[in-house]
């Protein structure tokens, strides 16, 4: 059974505050919403109705700062039972279940015409599965999620004509081949795969949650779709320091130079995560990944302070996060930023992606040889677990780990010890 409870970020502010969030808890597994508020560690009280004590620093009225915060938990746990009446609770992860309370707002909506599909299913009348994937894609609030359904959603609308319906009866093993063949043509495999993978999950989520369709009539027990194969994106050190070292040709290109390079310096964060960061808290990076919801934490080194001081914004933390709209508009002008500057080492197609199998690459190889298990927790990989809550991570090993990655880019003549 899922859970939410107001709580305090452990890490410590720039103030000395702590930050007000909301944690969930799911099959084991933990997360937490930040609720944009901070208050003295002295001033909490984690078991009262009204958290925040009298006399607190940080907040003068304190029946409004409290209704806020008994309005977020009340909000979460209506979340939470929705969920389990509808049956979609226990296949759901505890992201999930946050993306949902994120997305709080279209809940009404959204059962209501989850509720016609459904009685729509039940009058034996045929469902139609672009609509309910339409619907389903609106349960979610983790952008790259939402890019990824979307773009999946449009192949399929394109591929069976725009306006036309398509029933979920009508999507046998025959039609997915033939799909496939279609989507091969136009895309890359890697990306025929995706697009199926998502179908797949849709369509399971429509048989065993919603039980919409009967399982009869699943047609991908006979499907195969190919598995989709990494690609190897590690560059050798010697050319990580020469992106780092290449003058560049304008603007643009330093931009997206110095942004390569503080995700490298920041152990691969990915670009949307870079873009959200609003502050450093004692020489840190607090903060939970898009793509997990993990709460997670690096230590700003002196190669990424400086990039994050050159880089300031004028309103906002950097000067990416004015420039652009969002984090994929972001991504794509990066990208296209990179390839002149990967033409000039070696690398036509360098992508962002580089830097953070890069920085993987470098810590598993010879000098340094690191473990797999130290470098997933590096990178973030996974959610929280139960036992995650007994004991922090010992951040001083990823730390170290990471300086000694940044100390690869050093010249011989750089490590010379006087």
């Amino acid at each position: 059974m899922a859970t939410a409870k107001l709580m305090l970020r452990r890490g410590k502010n720039a103030d000395k505050t702590n930050t007000i969030v909301l944690g969930l808890s799911h099959k084991g597994k933990n997360t937490e919403i930040s609720l944009n508020k901070s208050v003295d560690s002295d001033f909490w009280d984690k078991d009262a109705k009204d958290r925040v004590k009298k006399g607190c620093p940080q907040h003068d009225n304190l029946r409004l700062i409290n209704n806020y915060l008994n309005d977020e938990l009340s909000k979460a746990w209506q979340c939470i039972e929705f969920l389990k009446n509808s049956r979609k609770l226990d296949c759901m992860k505890v992201s999930d279940i946050s993306d949902f309370i994120k997305n709080y707002g279209s809940i009404e909506g959204d059962h209501k015409k989850g509720a016609a599909i459904k009685q729509d299913a039940q009058n034996g009348e045929r469902v139609d599965f672009l609509q309910y994937f339409t619907d389903y894609i609106s349960f979610l609030s983790n952008p790259h999620t939402q890019h990824t359904y979307t773009a999946a959603l449009k192949a399929v609308k394109r591929y069976v004509g725009e306006g036309n319906k398509l029933y979920f009866d009508e999507i046998t093993t025959a039609w997915l081949s033939r799909f496939k063949r279609w989507r091969q043509a136009e895309v890359a495999q890697s990306t025929t795969s995706l697009t199926l993978s998502v179908i797949k999950i849709v369509f399971n989520q429509a048989i065993d949650v919603d039980e919409l369709v009967p399982q009869n009539s699943y047609p991908f027990r006979k499907f195969k779709i190919e598995k989709i194969q990494a690609r190897n994106l590690r560059l050798p050190i010697a050319t990580i320091r020469a992106i780092r070292d290449v003058e560049p040709e304008n603007e643009l290109e330093a931009l997206a130079q110095d942004f390569f390079m503080l995700s490298f310096y920041l152990i691969g964060m990915n670009n949307s995560d870079i873009y959200d960061i609003s502050s450093i808290i004692e020489g840190r990076i607090e903060y939970n990944r898009n793509k997990t919801s993990k709460p997670y934490s690096i230590k700003v080194e002196p190669e990424a302070k400086e990039i994050f001081e050159r880089r300031k914004g004028r309103e906002k933390f950097l000067i990416y996060q004015e420039r652009y709209k969002g984090s994929e508009t972001l991504q794509q002008a990066i990208n296209r930023a990179l390839k002149p500057i990967g033409k000039k080492v070696g690398v036509p197609e360098l992508i962002m992606y580089h830097a953070r199998h890069s920085w993987a690459g470098s810590a598993a190889k010879k000098p340094i040889g690191a473990g797999k298990p130290l470098i997933a927790q590096a990178l973030g990989h996974g959610t929280s677990t139960v036992t995650d809550t007994y004991f922090d991570y010992d951040n001083e090993l990823v730390d170290d780990l990471n300086r000694k990655v940044l100390d690869l880019l050093k010249k011989k003549e750089d490590l010379i010890v006087n």
